[in-house]
């Protein structure tokens, strides 16, 4: 019962009402935005990690199952704070972590819902590894791509 009604809450959390945008001008046909949802580590906990055959690589591959909370979240416009990691040679790719370097994903510590790829439009800003920031972008769940993080931000912004 317990678990009934904090899915209830999520749910009801994810399915914010629109806002006007006071920028509109008089006579458009966009008159409101929706507002960023506010992406909290602790929501994306909510994935199962189930074992499953690939057929690319004709083996079987731990394979994320999403809480349906996340799933409509998906392609929803998001922000999130976190710690960037870097994960590239040339350090222009980016995770977002719920933890510091020393003990994120990568260095054992949490599974691989304490981490997001963070993809840009165009050339990223200038990060040290541990800056701690906070992001806007396009939510997105992966469950198909092995050689990917189970979530991505696209279009990723930073606000703070």
């Amino acid at each position: 019962m317990v678990n009934y009604i904090f899915n209830l809450l999520f749910g009801l959390m994810a399915l914010h009402p629109l806002v006007p945008n006071h920028a509109t001008t008089i006579g458009s046909t966009n008159m409101f935005v929706a507002k960023p949802v506010l992406l909290t580590w602790e929501m994306l906990f909510k994935v199962i990690m189930v074992e499953k055959y690939s057929t690319r690589y004709k083996m079987k591959v731990m394979a994320p199952e999403f809480d349906i909370t996340l799933q409509k979240l998906n392609t929803r416009e998001v922000t999130i704070s976190g710690f960037v990691i870097p994960t590239g040679i040339n350090s222009n790719i980016f995770a977002l972590s719920q933890n510091p370097f020393s003990s994120c994903y990568f260095c054992g510590n949490g599974g691989p819902e304490t981490v997001m790829s963070i993809k840009y439009n165009g050339k990223p800003p200038k990060y040290k590894t541990d800056d701690y920031i906070t992001l806007k972008g396009v939510f997105q769940l992966n469950s198909t791509d092995i050689n990917e993080l189970i979530y991505i931000l696209k279009n990723a912004v930073q606000v703070k």
